[in-house]
């Protein structure tokens, strides 16, 4: 039961985490008062200098540059810090560490600040700016429609799936009479998940028909106040 546990508790913290990034992104700072267009286009220049740099410090330069930029944009240096730097691992310990004794420290490290830098600088991005301001921001810089709008459905299927298995588990808990074993828990955990892939494809169907239904050419027309 504590690997339901662990993954309601994982659903929880993904709507917190994107729910405080919206707050994030309507806070008064100084990248949220940025142009999104500007701000894509600093962020992708950004990060394309970060991967052909070479140089250990010119690296470390522009991740403490990520951090200014945070701190500048009012953003809780804890959290931003705790969300770049908890992907790292997962990263570059396949490959920085057989770096260390084929290449030297000095590659490994490198090869750490670069991978770094470049995480910060597409936090900063997503977090400091609204998802339909990104997306309309990818849209007018020339990205092609459907991956735009494929994007933005993705974006919204996630929610909506997490947010359904929430309610599944929140279901499952108030009929248990006693815990579940392990093997009971990954079972319902494996059903579940072939439950959602069945209703993504149906849903999926159904979203299309009713967009053709009324009126879908290629362009999803939104009407924001």
């Amino acid at each position: 039961m504590k690997f339901l546990e662990r993954s309601i508790k994982g659903a929880l913290n993904f709507f917190k985490d994107a729910v405080f990034s919206e707050e994030i992104a309507r806070t008064p700072g100084f990248l949220q008062s940025l142009d999104p267009r500007l701000k894509m286009l600093f962020f992708i220049s950004a990060i394309v200098l970060t991967c052909f740099t070479k140089n250990f410090w010119h690296l470390v330069i522009l991740y403490f540059m990520s951090v200014a930029l945070a701190l500048l944009s009012r953003i809780d240096i804890l959290f931003f810090i705790k969300r770049v730097w908890f992907f790292i691992p997962i990263f570059t310990l396949f490959i920085a560490i057989p770096a260390v004794f084929t290449q030297g420290i000095l590659t490994a490290a490198i090869f750490v600040m670069r991978v770094a830098a470049s995480v910060s600088f597409a936090v900063l991005l997503t977090i400091t700016t609204r998802h339909n301001l990104l997306f309309k921001a990818l849209r007018s810089l020339g990205v092609p429609n459907i991956f735009v709008q494929t994007l933005d459905m993705a974006l919204r299927y996630i929610f909506l799936f997490v947010k359904v298995f929430e309610e599944m588990h929140i279901g499952l808990k108030s009929r248990l009479v006693k815990a579940f074993n392990k093997k009971s828990a990954r079972e319902w955990i494996s059903s579940r998940i072939g439950f959602l892939f069945q209703r993504s494809v149906k849903m999926s169907e159904d979203v299309y028909m009713a967009m053709i239904a009324r009126g879908y050419t290629g362009e999803i027309k939104k009407y924001e106040k």
